[in-house]
């Protein structure tokens, strides 16, 4: 069932996700009229003119909106005439007798106030100093100058290209007023303060006085409507052409944003909790998930249910923040999901008629939501199956296994469409991989990226024939652990014993490998697995050169290897060659060994089958990840996949690459663009030691910088994922 109630929008850069305002230059001009626009300083149809004058009477409007006095407007009436050529009917009369009342402006002496005369740079720089408490009588020198030097020296003109005498445009004035919120006022402190913004770092926190103008949640279809016609419509967070509610759709709206916020999230199953109390909850919980109530509306609607509904099945309707706006029972409960089994469970549990078993599975849903579902006890769901859950008001919750439903193409440019599929507006994407793992995905992360059918598991289409929800195979190369190896538990014992055998030294070993220096034992000539050493050659292969290539490969110190990237010594065809497998790790070793006779293989195959434990840093912290079988990661940045218990799947060792120049969100390298990643690590290298840092702390300047990125087959990966940073003194 549905209605078109809002006509197409005009699409604008206010979401909700922006209420923090930075102040640098670079981003003022858009954002200093964002905020003019919340404040109710410009109207929203001025934004397609924004090279007007401003002038003297929408001046005053601009000043009492960034002011205290903006809630009390209304209150001026219009009885009275403040000036000969202002009428108190006049729409900025409230306007100017508030901001002559407070000094910011004054008329002239001849009685009048010119309210369409333009205003310059001076005047509108003297105004804004009366506004944040400056007396003109204690600046420093006469007029002009002493009012645009003060201006000058507490960053009021920074963005503004005006000069003395020229009229300011509303760009202009915007600029000027939201440099204000961060500048300190006469008696100190940031002005934007005294209108209840939080501003720390040169930075405005506005969402205080956004969300006070925001009104809802309300619930499409119980005949509440949107009094205006808004400009901007968010739909789940996302700028959205559409302004089309469907029933149940949650929404909220700012009069003085005009704009619209959208939700269509659902959390549908069994009532299992609900807290503190049936009589007067505040959450409820639904699937194995807890959500807020978000008002008092709600609240009362489920303690109406019998004992505040537990056992029941209902849909949630979710609004901002996740918090429940409305609940939904009976036929119309019926809802539908689909996502990747991240565990399965069995259980002893007691009831009247005895004691029995309960399977519970635990599903990744494409709308982010992990939802627990009891099941028949006599059923398998692996971990990584792909799944529909169904909920009926009538029968309940069911759970079953899915069949692939892959489709193919190249998503364009905008991520609107997947080769000739239209993306529905709401569509949900999740990546996955065969352990469980999963993450939802934003569609502009697969921009321009070509999906083959393997890479996409399950797909659905909405009534419109548009593609609603994406279920990828392991698409990003996101859901892996990225780091760097610092230490390989072992590595060392195993490796000093080969090397024993081969030059008959016998050396036990009894060091680790830290950050891949193997430290060798001293021992009487027995290899690490109790076998002779006895050092017989057997052919005419020099030990000591076959000791050398081994420990090359498989002891290389962190340090060779980021040198090796640093002086071109190390390409990266080589670094694929001997890190694509654990067999291409030791085929320099086994082949030299094979000329070697009466050598104990066992020794060989025990290094590459035993186990180990590989200390690692990742975002930031040390971790470690133990393995029964030893993985081709020699050091600088490795990937992890881990199963949803936190086991090791699979360990890859990262590409790497000399970073010439760093970007806002991509590297060079040898003429070669790549994007890094959202996440992406960095770490200073000093001596054996990492130490995690920021990108602005280091530069190719200053430092050597190592890339390291994921080139491992992932459609939407070769991503730089760590950069290693040494510094060049």
């Amino acid at each position: 069932m549905k209605k078109r109630i809002l006509a197409l929008l005009l699409a604008v850069c206010i979401a909700a996700s922006m209420l923090v305002f930075p102040a640098s230059a670079a981003a003022t001009n858009n954002t200093a009229v964002q905020m003019a626009i919340t404040l109710g300083a410009m109207d929203t149809d001025q934004t397609g003119a924004l090279n007007a004058v401003v002038t003297r009477g929408a001046f005053a409007r601009m000043l009492t909106s960034f002011s205290t006095f903006r809630e009390s407007v209304g209150a001026q009436g219009t009885v009275g005439t403040l000036y000969t050529d202002v009428p108190g009917t006049s729409p900025w009369a409230p306007y100017i007798r508030i901001a002559v009342q407070q000094g910011w402006m004054n008329g002239y002496t001849d009685g009048s106030y010119r309210p369409d005369n333009a205003v310059t740079l001076e005047e509108a720089c003297t105004a804004v100093l009366k506004l944040m408490g400056y007396k003109m009588t204690e600046l420093n020198g006469a007029f002009p100058n002493a009012q645009l030097n003060k201006a000058s020296e507490i960053g009021l003109r920074t963005g503004l290209d005006r000069k003395q005498g020229e009229a300011m445009n509303y760009e202009d004035a915007a600029v000027l007023l939201y440099n204000a919120l961060t500048a300190n006022t006469a008696s100190g402190g940031a002005y934007g303060t005294t209108l209840g913004f939080t501003v720390s770092n040169g930075q405005v926190d506005a969402s205080t006085v956004l969300l006070s103008s925001l009104q809802g949640p309300f619930i499409y279809g119980e005949g509440a409507q949107v009094p205006f016609t808004p400009v901007a419509v968010y739909r789940n967070d996302k700028v959205s052409p559409s302004g089309e509610l469907n029933q149940y759709d949650v929404y909220y709206y700012s009069e003085s944003l005009r704009t619209v916020w959208v939700y269509t999230r659902r959390a549908a199953g069994r009532i299992t909790a609900v807290s503190p109390s049936a009589s007067a909850p505040t959450s409820v919980t639904v699937a194995g998930s807890t959500y807020t109530l978000g008002s008092t509306a709600v609240a009362s609607q489920v303690s109406s249910l019998n004992g505040g509904g537990v056992g029941q099945v209902v849909t949630l309707l979710l609004g901002m923040n996740n918090e429940v706006a409305g609940i939904v029972t009976g036929e119309e409960a019926d809802s539908v999901f689909y996502g990747v089994v991240q565990s399965a469970s069995r259980n002893l549990i007691e009831e009247d008629n005895g004691a029995d078993v309960l399977q519970k599975v635990s599903v990744m849903c494409t709308d982010g939501i992990v939802r627990s579902v009891n099941v028949d006890k006599s059923l398998n769901f692996p971990t990584g199956w792909l799944v529909e859950i169904s909920v009926d008001g009538a029968n309940g919750e069911n759970v079953k296994k899915i069949s692939t439903r892959s489709v193919s193409g190249t998503v364009n440019a905008d991520a609107t469409a997947l080769g000739d599929a239209a993306l529905a507006d709401d569509v949900e994407i999740m990546d996955t991989t065969s352990g469980g793992a999963a993450g939802a995905i934003r569609p502009s992360r697969l921009s321009g990226v070509t999906l083959s059918g393997s890479d996409v598991r399950y797909y659905t289409t909405n009534e419109n024939g548009q593609i609603d929800r994406l279920i990828l195979n392991d698409v990003t190369g996101d859901l892996w652990n990225y780091g760097v190896l610092d230490d390989v538990k072992n590595l060392a014992f195993n490796a000093s014993s080969i090397l024993g055998t081969l030059t008959g030294s016998g050396s036990s070993g009894s060091g680790d490998s830290s950050s891949g220096n193997g430290s060798s034992g001293s021992g009487s000539g027995s290899t690490g697995d109790g076998s002779s050493g006895s050092g017989s050659t057997g052919g005419t292969t020099n030990t000591t050169t076959v000791a050398d290539d081994l420990r090359s490969v498989l002891v290389p110190t962190t340090s060779e290897i980021l040198w090796g990237v640093i002086d071109g010594s190390l390409l990266s065809t080589v670094w694929n060659r001997i890190t694509s497998s654990s067999g291409s790790l030791l085929s320099i070793g086994l082949k030299q060994l094979a000329n070697i006779t009466g050598q104990p293989m066992s020794t060989i195959l025990n290094f590459v089958g035993g186990g180990a434990t590989y200390i690692c840093y990742v975002n930031g912290s040390q971790a470690s990840f133990s393995t029964s079988i030893k993985y081709p990661v020699l050091a600088g940045g490795l990937a992890v996949r881990q199963n949803v218990n936190g086991t090791v799947k699979a360990m890859i060792q990262l590409m790497p690459m000399k970073i010439d120049q760093v970007g806002a969100a991509s590297v060079m390298s040898n003429g070669t663009r790549y994007e890094t990643a959202d996440d992406m690590q960095v770490y200073l290298w000093y001596k054996g030691q990492y130490y995690a840092t920021k990108l602005s702390e280091v530069n190719s300047e200053g430092y050597y910088l190592t890339g390291w990125y994921d080139n491992f087959g992932c459609a939407a990966g070769k991503r730089v994922r760590v950069i290693v940073a040494v510094k060049k003194d």
